[in-house]
């Protein structure tokens, strides 16, 4: 080769764009990498994955997101051709300034009465009610909680079953149903709602109770003879024990009330009876297992909610707590909803089921603001008290047609379409509330239920569908839309 020719010149190692990096929490920048060429092989890493995140790793660039304050390195390998080269960069996080935000509570304040968020005590993390600067920030945006998983049919039964006999369980001070023909009942776990229901109690806060019947985390043993998750039990057996469930669970909780505060009905003022029975799925043994399709006259939904409001009633709290069916896609399904709430009804003496309960786990793109504006509307009108139980905002979520893989796709959505989205829609809700006729429907909407209180705690945080972003100091621009949505 002839000296200084291209290929005899010596080769320069390739290099990054910084070798320090200052961050503040929150914040976004990206570092470039320049003469790998084209065919090495790049490889980032960091050594504090709690200080920083990195994404969008390419051949020549890759962004790093500042978590929390602290120190990491970013690394990078490039191996070209038979060389290795390990490249650095020191990146120190600084803290994020705390934002005084506005509350949300306050804004609201006489349009809907009890705004809340999904929360956690202790089954897993983040233990959110048992960290003093998270109750604060709750306390401050909140009067109103919802146990994210914890008052689930799991987490009372548990994933295998701790049998009592009948006369143990009567010891314990359990209701057995008349006629029971079983020797034994599955014991009941109630640590966390105990523990929930004293957060509650000492700080002011009110709570929704979800859930009591659900196709979904409730274990399939609770169907099999003798709790032994094999052959499902008849129909007259299930009865017995839907019975005997709802009555405790529900039982359990108001004497809890009473203890805490001298009254039952206090603290837990909504309960979703049935969750999702319009868009039951098969997850192993389950409530079809047994009855199998009801269709539009499902007699076990209708005995949940007869059983509930029989509870209400033997405590005096039917006027101050209100029993929902709970669903999501209601704005796709209302006139079944409606079917299936009039049908719980038919030919009782009292209206058993009072409220409709709107999961609304809503896309930028899905339903449109109109489409959620008429169904609200609509159950606006026909006079059931509305609560919008599990509400999050979803961008580059795939949601479209048959081949939609609900889950997190890069449709260059951004934090301003949901912004957008959010200062329309929540519009749109505190209209109808205003202008629905209150001689129809005097209690309109009371509640509106976060689900979640930050993007990186959300069941679907890639999707980042919440107010606050990396933590509970980090609003984001539909906080401020969802807060300005009320001027």
């Amino acid at each position: 080769v002839t000296p200084g020719t291209v290929s005899g010149a010596k080769a320069k190692k390739p290099k990054l764009s910084k070798r320090t990096l200052t961050i503040t929490a929150g914040k976004t920048q990206t570092v470039k990498l320049s003469r790998a060429g084209k065919k090495a092989k790049v490889t980032w890493s960091t050594n504090k994955k709690k200080v920083i995140k990195l994404s969008n790793k390419k051949k020549t660039s890759c962004k790093i997101k500042g978590l929390k304050k602290g120190n990491a390195l970013l690394n990078c390998k490039v191996k070209t051709g038979s060389k290795t080269y390990k490249l650095q960069c020191k990146v120190t996080v600084k803290a994020k300034k705390v934002v005084n935000t506005p509350s949300i509570l306050a804004a609201y304040k006489g349009i809907i009465p009890n705004m809340g968020a999904a929360v956690n005590y202790g089954s897993r993390a983040p233990r959110e009610l048992r960290d003093n600067k998270t109750l604060t920030f709750i306390k401050k945006h909140f009067n109103s909680i919802t146990l994210e998983n914890e008052m689930k049919p799991d987490n009372i039964l548990g994933s295998a079953p701790k049998k009592l006999s009948v006369q143990e369980a009567k010891n314990k001070g359990y209701y057995i149903p008349e006629g029971y023909s079983e020797a034994t009942v599955p014991q009941l776990n109630f640590n966390e709602i105990d523990g929930t229901l004293e957060v509650a109690s000492k700080n002011g806060l009110r709570m929704r109770a979800h859930t009591l019947v659900w196709h979904s985390q409730t274990p399939s043993w609770f169907f099999t003879k003798n709790y032994d998750g094999d052959t499902v039990v008849a129909t007259d057996i299930m009865d017995a024990r839907l019975d005997y469930y709802v009555h405790n669970v529900m039982a359990h909780v108001m004497e809890k009330e009473k203890a805490l505060t001298g009254s039952a009905g206090s603290i837990v003022y909504a309960w979703d009876v049935v969750n999702e029975y319009l868009n039951r799925r098969a997850f192993g043994k389950v409530w079809d297992s047994v009855y199998g399709n009801m269709g539009a006259s499902p007699s076990y939904v209708k005995k949940a909610f007869q059983v509930a409001y029989g509870m209400l009633k033997t405590y005096g709290v039917q006027d101050k707590v209100t029993l929902f069916y709970n669903d999501y896609n209601t704005y796709f399904n209302t006139q079944k909803v409606l079917d299936l709430v009039s049908f719980i009804n038919k030919d009782e003496p009292e209206k058993i089921c009072g409220g409709i309960g709107m999961q609304s786990h809503v896309d930028v793109k899905v339903p449109t603001v109109s489409q959620y504006g008429a169904a609200l509307e609509k159950f606006l009108a026909a006079g059931y008290e509305i609560q919008i139980t599990e509400l999050d905002f979803t961008i580059n979520f795939d949601t479209e047609g048959s081949s939609a893989s609900y889950s997190y796709v890069d449709e260059n959505e951004t934090n301003n379409d949901q912004k957008k989205f959010v200062s329309n829609l929540m519009k749109t809700i505190i209209t109808k509330q205003k202008n629905r006729d209150v001689n129809v429907n005097p209690k309109g909407i009371t509640n509106i239920t976060l689900w979640g209180l930050t993007d990186r705690t959300s069941w679907r945080s890639q999707r980042q569908p919440l107010l606050f972003g990396d933590n509970i100091y980090d609003p984001k621009p539909s906080f401020y839309s969802f807060i300005n949505a009320v001027k």
